[in-house]
């Protein structure tokens, strides 16, 4: 039970600072591809590499509720934050996506009616208090428009981060992860040839290895 509990923190720590990467790393990769184009290619590369190594696992849990969770928690929110970086500088995003934790445990205590310890609400204030500062503070590049999708896509995330344990019981993550990967990019592919073209060669190799890299 221990080792079990040290894993998923370990696995919870590294996935937290992969994900802090995602900001910056998009920022870059923007510069080439389109916000709808930028979600597919980061998915749909992502659902292949997976789907090669879960290919065994994958029809048991390809069903059409995980599908439509990945394009909506995953393509739904990265959508909405591409959108609101292209918008805003890289520094306000990603002060303002930490406050996906604090909606998360929200969210949590509010779903399973727990009662939290107030110490704990007082933190969430702070917490949220912080966010409305970074965000009606401004700075260099930022927007409200650009602002108000990253508070958007954070609402999608954390929603999705909480109804993720319960799609998760009793299936393999991994295999999970990739048919939501996939239901992410065939979600995001008709809006982005409808609504973006057809993209361009990238524009520099920096924008190409964000690409390559998220």
């Amino acid at each position: 039970m221990y080792t079990d509990r040290r894993r998923a923190i370990g696995a919870l720590t590294a996935a937290g600072l992969l994900w802090g990467t995602t900001v910056p790393l998009s920022k870059v990769a923007l510069e080439w591809l389109p916000p709808g184009w930028l979600t597919v290619a980061r998915f749909g590369v992502a659902a292949v590499i997976l789907l090669t190594v879960t290919r065994s696992k994958f029809r048991a849990v390809c069903r059409p509720a995980l599908l439509a969770s990945g394009a909506i928690g995953y393509g739904g929110s990265v959508v909405l934050q591409n959108t609101g970086i292209t918008r805003t500088s890289v520094s306000q995003a990603a002060l303002l996506v930490g406050a996906v934790p604090v909606l998360v445990a929200i969210m949590t205590a509010w779903r399973n009616h727990a009662v939290a310890r107030p110490l704990a609400w007082a933190g969430f204030a702070v917490s949220l208090a912080g966010v409305a500062m970074v965000a009606g503070g401004g700075g260099g590049g930022a927007t409200v428009s650009g602002d108000g999708l990253i508070l958007a896509s954070l609402l999608v995330s954390a929603g999705f981060t909480v109804a993720q344990g319960s799609l998760l019981r009793g299936r393999d993550p991994v295999a999970v992860t990739a048919v939501q990967f996939l239901g992410a990019a065939l979600a995001v592919l008709p809006v982005a040839l409808t609504s973006e073209g057809i993209t361009a060669a990238p524009s520099s190799a920096g924008a190409a290895l964000a690409a390559l890299g998220l």
